[in-house]
């Protein structure tokens, strides 16, 4: 009965862990495919007027903002090369931008690769330093010696000698800081608020690594605006630019290199 019994509970126990097991295996592969998903990335190609566009998109599932560089190798005939997008996007967010690669009908060749950094913090414009005076005090000190001599008539002789020191003021002044872009972000492609540059044509490259672009700004034939929720288009000129964006807020200049 006792070797029973030993049998009955060990089998018992063998079956428990093998019904375990299935569940074990199961979370792992769950964890691990989460893990893996932290970006999106889609290309295509498109034909607008007689020139073709590469569009590249990607939504980021990273908790920082996060650098991307995406390379598709793109043909026409027989002639292929390798473009690049590079898109700044930040947290849980979705961005595009449209590469200009010619006449033609380009077609993709192969899948995109894709690498990922950590964009370094752009540096901001320093405020002009207050200007430091320096005051330097001068106390002036006079010494008075009295000899006095008592005598049947009195004899008293004094000497005075002053000691004074000239007041010297010095002034410091500190040079100005850089030139501020009158609100626009800092950035290395002289992108300005200030109404001193060039207006910026299609295509505007490298306007999207600064600025939010909306989702049709490779399709612009204007110039580059800003509309009143912060997105920027390539309509400006254009009837109807930025409609769908509460209008037009502010022409994007770009200072010469």
């Amino acid at each position: 009965m006792v070797a029973l019994a030993a049998a009955v509970t060990l089998g018992f126990v063998i079956g428990a862990l093998n019904a375990l097991t299935p569940r074990v295996a199961l979370s792992a592969s769950v964890s691990s495919a989460v893990s893996a998903s932290k970006h999106a990335v889609t290309t295509s190609t498109t034909k607008v007027g007689g020139k073709s566009y590469l569009r590249v998109q990607v939504t980021s599932k990273y908790g920082t903002t996060k650098k991307f560089a995406v390379k598709q190798r793109v043909c026409v005939k027989s002639a292929c090369r390798t473009v690049t997008g590079t898109l700044s996007i930040k947290a849980g967010r979705t961005a595009w931008q449209g590469i200009y690669l010619g006449t033609g009908t380009y077609k993709k060749s192969g899948v995109p690769s894709v690498s990922v950094t950590t964009p370094k913090p752009a540096p901001s414009a320093s405020a002009p330093k207050p200007t430091a005076t320096a005051t330097i005090r001068v106390t002036e000190t006079v010494t008075v010696t009295t000899v006095a001599t008592v005598t049947a008539t009195p004899t008293v002789t004094v000497t005075a000698t002053p000691t004074a020191t000239p007041t010297v003021t010095v002034t410091v002044t500190q040079a100005p800081g850089s030139e501020a872009l009158c609100g626009a972000p800092a950035n290395s492609y002289g992108f300005t608020f200030c109404g001193t540059g060039d207006g910026v044509p299609a295509p505007a490259e490298n306007a999207c690594d600064v600025f939010d672009c909306i989702d049709n700004f490779p399709n612009g034939r204007g110039y580059l605006v800003m509309c009143n929720d912060q997105m920027v288009s390539l309509s400006g000129g254009i009837s109807g630019s930025c409609s769908y964006h509460n209008g037009v807020l502010r022409t994007i200049y770009r200072t010469a290199a």
